[in-house]
């Protein structure tokens, strides 16, 4: 993976191995707002469109190196990395066409 994650939209299909999220109740194919719905629940949020999954919401953080503490907001969103290979692959269907 060369780590240039992409912001999943939520009505963006997942699937995973059945083991990866045995501790939420989702499928292992998904929409992306089933999954945040699945962690709304586990922390009972009352929507997946709260501020913790759009707008973002209000905090502090102390980052690694940082001398005082940067305001700002925090939000949850699910992000996908394409593995190398798939990339290439799509490169040269691309190419070819």
């Amino acid at each position: 993976m060369d780590n240039e994650f992409q912001r999943l939209h939520h009505y963006e299909v997942v699937s995973v191995n059945s083991e990866t999220l045995e501790s939420f109740e989702v499928a292992t194919t998904f929409k992306v707002i089933q999954l945040l719905q699945a962690i709304k629940e586990l922390v009972c949020l009352e929507s997946p469109e709260s501020a913790l999954f759009d707008t973002g919401i209000d905090c502090e953080v102390l980052r690694f190196r940082a001398n005082n503490w940067k305001k700002g907001k925090v939000r949850l969103t699910l992000e996908f990395c394409p593995d190398k290979d798939d990339s290439i692959l799509e490169d040269f269907s691309e190419a070819s066409n």
